[in-house]
């Protein structure tokens, strides 16, 4: 049965402050996909702390056996992203208890920080290292690309191919491809920790095929980021929010002056069902 998973990390319980004097809790971010003959394909898998959980949890959807990744998606090279890749592939009996056939991404090395810093760089190298660490093949999506992994059609919508429109973002953030998952009964729509600007450029490109069942809310689901238009576009009745409590009680709370607090909280009120990572792993048939 083809199924998404949605990981409880471990920073999920974080539940202390969470302002602009203290920073914010990164949450982490992990996703499974389990296609209809049992394929696995991996988003992203969270902080380095929550390895051996999602290992496990690999392990369990694999029926015992080693498991077998026919596509580990990074959307942005951010340690509570990437965390866990980069914790198997350096530990050797991690990386004994999987396979991972293809690492997907791409991070455009002309994308600018606002601090100067050209951090695609480092993480493009980082990204083949862990590759060839694993033994995995490199495959870096083109704009509107589309591909089959076993039932499952991929249709990789975004990724900052003109950087001049998001250079001196505050991170790599902004570098987030957005990409959608068509399953049997339902389509999932990706946005990583995607900026404002981003699904900006995707509603302008897109517009009308944006519908989607569910939808992974962009950076945590803070009010940093979010469009309104774009929600409207996806009208997605299920939410997917890696967030953790401080962080969820802040977009509802203490982020009510942000600019994107009332896009969220659209989409939020337009949804029948919201799935927040503090409450624990869930399976969401598709």
């Amino acid at each position: 049965m083809e199924k998404l998973i949605q990981y409880c990390t471990k920073s999920s319980y974080y539940d202390g402050d969470f302002n602009s004097t203290v920073g914010w809790h990164a949450a982490g971010m992990g996703y499974i996909l389990v296609t209809e003959n049992g394929k696995l394909i991996v988003i992203d898998g969270g902080k380095p702390n929550d390895t051996e959980d999602f290992l496990a949890l690999l392990e369990q959807q694999a029926g015992g056996k080693r498991p077998e990744v026919e596509l580990w998606i990074m959307t942005h090279p951010h340690s509570d992203h990437f965390g866990v890749l980069h914790t198997i592939c350096h530990t050797p009996e991690l990386l004994a208890r999987v396979k991972i056939r293809t690492l997907l991404y791409r991070f455009p090395e002309d994308f600018v920080e606002q601090n100067g810093k050209a951090s695609n760089i480092d993480a493009n190298r980082m990204m083949a290292e862990l590759a060839a660490l694993c033994g995995a093949d490199c495959h870096a999506p083109e704009l509107d690309e589309r591909m089959s992994v076993d039932g499952l059609e991929f249709h990789f919508l975004y990724y900052p191919y003109d950087c001049r429109i998001i250079n001196h973002a505050f991170n790599c953030n902004a570098s987030s491809m957005i990409f959608t998952v068509q399953a049997k009964n339902k389509k999932i729509m990706f946005t990583g920790d995607a900026v404002s600007r981003n699904l900006q450029v995707v509603t302008w490109i897109y517009h009308k095929k944006l519908k989607c069942d569910i939808l992974q809310m962009p950076h945590h689901a803070l009010c940093d980021t979010g469009l309104l238009k774009f929600y409207k576009e996806v009208d997605a009745k299920i939410l997917l929010e890696p967030t953790c409590i401080a962080g969820d009680r802040a977009m509802h709370t203490e982020y009510v002056g942000k600019a994107h607090a009332p896009d969220n909280a659209w989409a939020e009120e337009n949804a029948e069902q919201i799935h927040r990572t503090f409450e624990g792993t869930v399976e969401i048939p598709l």
